[in-house]
């Protein structure tokens, strides 16, 4: 499948490539970076590069994933961020995770909305949702802002989540 490229004011949401697996890696043994997943352990290289090819097929699986996020005009991988499928539930969730350096400037939200737009706009989902942890103050807010609504507390991947959900009609596009 041809994935597209998205690019926003700020940002550009780009295709995963096998170069962006040191990258990749790199954002992953960031401390605490995975302070909140239900693995919280830094994975070994051969998994990160196991996720981006992943990503690739499960674009190729249900034609969206997870963007490779940079820069607009900058190159260098930020983090990722975009729409994953959860087969534990059936539902499509929009997800981020970006470098430390560059968490308090909006990216997180701006990549979100992007991807809310992009899976409301090419598929009839009646909702999209967003998963987080209950100690993870910063990404709750991403969601809220990026108009998804706390629902309730529940269990994803193992681990106490909130979840929140945005409905197709509430979605301003």
């Amino acid at each position: 499948m041809q994935i597209p490229q998205v690019a926003t004011e700020r940002l550009l949401l780009r295709p995963f490539t096998e170069q962006d697996i040191d990258p990749l890696y790199q954002i992953l043994q960031q401390p605490d970076i995975l302070r909140y997943f239900p693995r919280t352990s830094a994975p070994p290289y051969e998994a990160v590069a196991r996720l981006v090819n992943g990503q690739l097929k499960h674009w190729d699986d249900y034609r969206y994933g997870w963007w490779a996020v940079e820069w607009h005009d900058e190159p260098g991988l930020l983090g990722w961020a975009g729409l994953g499928y959860l087969p534990e539930t059936g539902e499509t969730e929009v997800a981020y995770l970006l470098r430390r350096e560059v968490w308090g400037r909006g990216i997180a939200t701006e990549a979100s909305l992007t991807s809310l737009q992009f899976g409301f706009a090419g598929f009839d989902f009646p909702f999209i949702v967003g998963i987080a942890h209950p100690e993870n103050i910063a990404s709750q807010r991403v969601l809220e802002k990026s108009g998804l609504t706390f629902v309730e507390r529940t269990v994803y991947f193992g681990m106490d989540c909130y979840r929140y959900v945005i409905q197709r009609n509430d979605f301003e596009m």
